[in-house]
């Protein structure tokens, strides 16, 4: 072989073996971005004693939220005469809703955070891994607002699900986001008459059990905001 015939077959090597590469990397670092099992809608109008309608959402919040399925919904239980239940729930392929949560949207909104009702609760004991839901109350002038709240990564593994729990991640910009898919959920109750958050707490238990054919595995839980 003489020495052009070399060079540009060494040449081809080295590139094809570079773009061999590139593709490799790039398969490492595909995130997966699993769909919704069902879509938002299936969730139930009626769920035990709590029944629901669905109320429009304004086009400029539909953008703004970055979702690409949602629900938007009012709930009520004659149990709970006068307490209505506000049920938002964001589906991001792209993973970008998680740049809204209560922490971040309802201060923007003029909504002062009362520290001494925000708590972590329980919505479902499952083994080693429960679900957790951080309860917040809010306030502007003489209104109260108590939102729950959690939310899932999906396709997210253990090694990410470790990674994201790290106190240094969950404080950062990027432990707010996720390029994988992801949900947020949101039940509002505007008014004082429940300071303990029972009807809250009952509804986001129910939320959640709903939820459970429409979601799709892997999935990874959290809570805080």
């Amino acid at each position: 072989m003489n020495t052009t015939l070399f060079r540009i077959t060494l040449c081809g090597l080295i590139l094809a073996g570079g773009v061999a590469s590139r593709i490799a990397i790039g398969r490492m670092n595909e995130t997966d971005r699993p769909e919704l099992a069902r879509p938002l809608a299936t969730l139930p109008l009626e769920m035990g004693d709590w029944s629901g309608r669905d109320e429009e959402v304004a086009p400029e919040i539909v953008e703004r939220a970055q979702t690409t399925e949602y629900l938007n919904r009012v709930y009520e239980n004659p149990r709970h005469p006068g307490r209505r239940m506000r049920l938002w729930v964001n589906y991001s392929r792209e993973g970008t809703n998680l740049r809204h949560t209560p922490e971040i949207c309802l201060p923007s909104g003029g909504w002062e955070k009362i520290e001494s009702r925000t708590r972590t609760v329980v919505l479902e004991e499952s083994g080693t891994s429960p679900t957790y839901a951080s309860l917040l109350a809010y306030s502007r002038g003489d209104l109260v607002e108590t939102v729950g709240f959690w939310y899932y990564i999906f396709g997210e593994g253990r090694l990410e699900n470790y990674v994201r729990r790290l106190p240094i991640t969950s404080r950062s910009s990027h432990g707010r986001t996720t390029r994988g898919s992801s949900m947020t959920i949101e039940v509002f109750s505007t008014g004082d008459g429940d300071p303990e958050g029972t009807a809250m707490i009952e509804f986001s238990r129910v939320v959640l059990a709903n939820l459970e054919p429409i979601l799709p595995r892997p999935r990874a839980r959290y809570y805080i905001p």
